[in-house]
């Protein structure tokens, strides 16, 4: 389970930085899941110079944030993911999001948010090694960005086997991001597992919890289940 965070437009990059700081602390965890605190890794993605970079770390997010070269995030889109590993054995850095899978052309980047234990079955796998990973594969195989659409994804999951949390994720390539809430209906947490947005001031957050340092309650709205939000990246 994970907290995450995109800002596109005219933001500051120290504050988004520090709201998912706040949100890998539990400052801002208000929310009907279990989980509040997110110490098991982090990652950033951002366009630099007109090319997607990322930058993946171990731990926690507030003990890396010190030695993270802000002024190289100042741009229009900036993605922050803090992860809670599910599995014990998920530790690493090569656990931390973004995940990254080339297909049909296109290089694609997730980060996600929950735990789909039930994806490696629709890929012919005889076991789970990363879910997430599993997840991201499943939804881009030989699929192009025209194709990834909210129809497309809800189709995709409407075949998944139960027994999955959620798949909010923020997908990014080259020319465009999405950010899509996907969670089961009969999920025990619809709280902690609704994203909101807010789009203000010339800028757009999606986020996995309102955080106050970046608007005030009132203008941000939660995300319904089952929306995609896309965000051309060169407008």
């Amino acid at each position: 389970m994970c907290r995450m965070i995109l800002a596109h437009g005219q933001f500051d990059a120290e504050k988004v930085l520090d709201a998912a700081r706040a949100m890998s602390c539990g400052e801002t965890a208000n929310h009907d899941g279990p989980i509040k605190a997110h110490p098991n890794g982090w990652g950033c993605l951002w366009i630099e110079n007109g090319q997607i970079q990322t930058l993946q770390g171990t731990g926690t997010f507030a003990e890396s944030l010190p030695d993270i070269d802000i002024d190289r995030l100042r741009g229009r889109f900036l993605a922050v993911h803090v992860r809670h590993a599910t599995l014990s054995k998920n530790h690493g850095v090569a656990f931390s999001h973004p995940l990254e899978r080339h297909s049909a052309g296109t290089q694609w980047y997730m980060m996600h948010n929950g735990f789909l234990p039930t994806i490696y079955r629709h890929l012919g796998l005889a076991e789970s090694r990363f879910d997430s990973a599993e997840y991201l594969q499943y939804l881009v195989e030989q699929v192009t960005p025209a194709d990834f659409t909210r129809d497309y994804l809800r189709n995709k999951m409407a075949q998944v086997t139960p027994g999955g949390s959620a798949g909010n994720a923020i997908f990014v390539t080259r020319e465009k991001a999405w950010a899509w809430q996907w969670y089961p209906h009969d999920t025990p947490y619809p709280q902690y597992f609704t994203m909101h947005c807010r789009q203000q001031d010339g800028c757009t957050f999606i986020s996995s919890e309102p955080v106050s340092t970046l608007g005030s309650a009132d203008s941000w709205r939660r995300m319904s289940n089952h929306e995609l939000h896309e965000i051309p990246l060169w407008e």
